[in-house]
């Protein structure tokens, strides 16, 4: 008997994989929002915070005859150590662990998918063919990748000194993200978006797919204070480096993270990857849009990026 094939689900901070999680495992969608999610066959939460297993293993699992899905979180890895943003949020820390997902079985990975809750970049998807500011609650879908050291060699931080030959670059995917996005009943799954209470989306929240779309992502930063000055900075590194390139729609601190250990997993060559991003707030507006009710900005951003990992297990499986 063949094995299955995995498709990877990585999911940073513990409060963002537990709404995922709630999407994930949830009738309603299935009865009301044209998803059918079969029950997974491993179900390792909820946990108070991260799930700390030994050895490391997914949230959640979905298996067929053709592929197993998992969804894993990136907290669960850390939880050796201290729950501090030195640790938490750190990059290099992050990549110390991130190994460990590929090598939990040997079978072959034919897709990897980050999703997370983040901030739009320095450009919106448009809607209805028209230019939008704020997509507050809305959840974008791309496949490139563009990755800013926050703190170089220069100016380092202390708590995260990750580097990588391909900063300030644009990255590809082997995967073909149009390609799913016409499988997606939009009309049906929009309908399951929450709306976050701080500056929520002029337009409604919708879900915005393309290959174009390319997610920054911000590098060892570990003090939240920093956000708005190094998002700032992310996003005029893109505007230098891709000129004419509106497609830096989300950004955020783990995408290229994830991105870049498929990467090497996949000894240096373009990944079967996607991005999933829940939009808390707008660009380098974190501070108004996310800090007022930071609990509820955040779970209903990453319940949205949920619901779209939804349709993708209901696809798969």
């Amino acid at each position: 008997m063949n094995t299955p094939a995995r498709c990877v689900v990585v999911v940073d901070k513990y409060w963002e994989c537990d709404p995922v999680c709630w999407a994930l495992t949830n009738a309603y969608l299935n009865d009301n929002c044209g998803v059918k999610l079969p029950w997974p066959k491993l179900v390792s939460y909820p946990s108070y915070g991260a799930v700390p297993t030994q050895p490391p293993t997914p949230r959640l699992i979905y298996a067929t005859n053709n592929i197993q899905v998992e969804v894993w979180c990136v907290s669960d890895l850390l939880s050796k150590f201290p729950n501090t943003p030195v640790y938490q949020s750190s990059s290099q820390r992050k990549m110390e662990v991130m190994g460990q997902i590929f090598s939990y079985s040997p079978s072959r990975v034919d897709l990897v998918v980050s999703a997370c809750t983040a901030s739009s970049g320095p450009f919106c998807p448009p809607f209805n063919d028209q230019p939008q500011s704020n997509v507050n609650g809305s959840v974008i879908v791309g496949t490139e990748v563009f990755i800013h050291d926050g703190h170089p060699a220069g100016n380092p931080n202390p708590d995260s000194q990750w580097r990588c030959p391909y900063f300030d670059q644009l990255m590809k995917s082997a995967f073909s993200v149009n390609e799913l996005m016409k499988k997606v009943r939009l009309q049906s799954l929009e309908t399951a978006l929450l709306c976050p209470p701080n500056n929520p989306a002029t337009s409604g929240q919708h879900i915005y797919g393309d290959a174009s779309y390319a997610a920054l992502g911000l590098i060892n930063v570990t003090n939240y204070t920093e956000y708005t000055v190094k998002d700032k900075e992310t996003g005029n590194s893109f505007l230098s480096k891709c000129p004419g390139n509106t497609g830096g729609v989300s950004l955020e601190t783990t995408h290229g993270l994830v991105y870049a250990a498929a990467r090497a997993f996949f000894k240096d060559t373009d990944p079967p990857f996607f991005f999933v991003s829940g939009i808390t707030d707008r660009y380098t507006m974190f501070d108004q849009d996310v800090q007022p009710k930071v609990y509820a900005q955040n779970v209903s951003c990453a319940h949205n990026a949920g619901v779209m990992v939804a349709q993708l297990v209901s696809d798969l499986a």
